[in-house]
């Protein structure tokens, strides 16, 4: 099929009105999640660069908030922690590491809880295939809570590949010495081109796909018990 056969501009322009609020608050919520963390294990990193806040702005990357525009997959800045300022090295660097997707998880099924156990879902036009019409700005916000449900899951799991700039790449300093790792993080750069790839040649997708598709089945079931 031809791309610009096919290409709806209005429907583009209204996901991406749908998209961009979702992923900034998501991606807001999930980094304030790792700076409370590492806060909370005595590394006052992320306080002194000022990223313990839920502002986007503060946390995002510019070609990670495109890619997740265009292609709902994406990353933002990592929070940096110093090691050095944690009691325990290895296991700290764990649970800073997933308090972040933890984090997006609870979020995600929080607001799926309301978008499937409130019906809010039968308003939404691009998780609905048969929605009620009314008025704009309904069918509006139900895209963008729905948009924000998906988002947080799949920051939760694509942050799972340990590629940097994800979360699980801080894993590396727990089994890299101090000195190699100075060396690995000259190369960070690759790891966003090697992330490109595989966003652009479909493996994340094929991955991410049945996920999302396997926690909206799930809600959508039990969102009979509430009527």
């Amino acid at each position: 099929m031809n791309f610009f056969e096919s290409f709806d501009l209005t429907v583009f322009l209204r996901q991406i009105l749908v998209r961009t609020p979702a992923i900034l608050f998501a991606l807001g919520l999930h980094e304030f999640g790792h700076a409370v963390m590492a806060k909370k294990l005595g590394d006052d990193t992320p306080l002194l660069l000022k990223r313990n806040t839920i502002n986007p702005l503060k946390h995002v990357d510019p070609i990670g908030l495109l890619c997740f525009i265009f292609f709902s997959f994406g990353w933002s800045r990592r929070i940096p922690v110093n090691t050095l300022k944690l009691k325990s090295k290895n296991k700290d660097t764990f649970i800073i590491a997933f308090s972040g997707p933890v984090l997006s998880i609870i979020v995600a099924i929080l607001a799926a809880l309301i978008f499937y156990g409130f019906g809010i879902h039968k308003y939404s036009w691009f998780l609905n295939s048969n929605p009620k019409n009314t008025f704009f700005m309904i069918n509006y916000l139900s895209d963008v809570l729905g948009s924000f449900m998906v988002v947080n899951l799949v920051i939760a799991v694509f942050n799972l590949i340990p590629i940097m700039p994800l979360d699980a790449s801080a894993l590396w300093s727990v089994f890299i010495t101090t000195k190699h790792m100075k060396t690995v993080m000259k190369y960070q750069v690759y790891g966003i081109l090697l992330l490109l790839i595989l966003i652009l040649t479909g493996v994340v997708q094929a991955i991410m796909n049945p996920i999302i598709s396997g926690f909206n089945t799930l809600f959508i079931n039990l969102s009979g018990i509430f009527g």
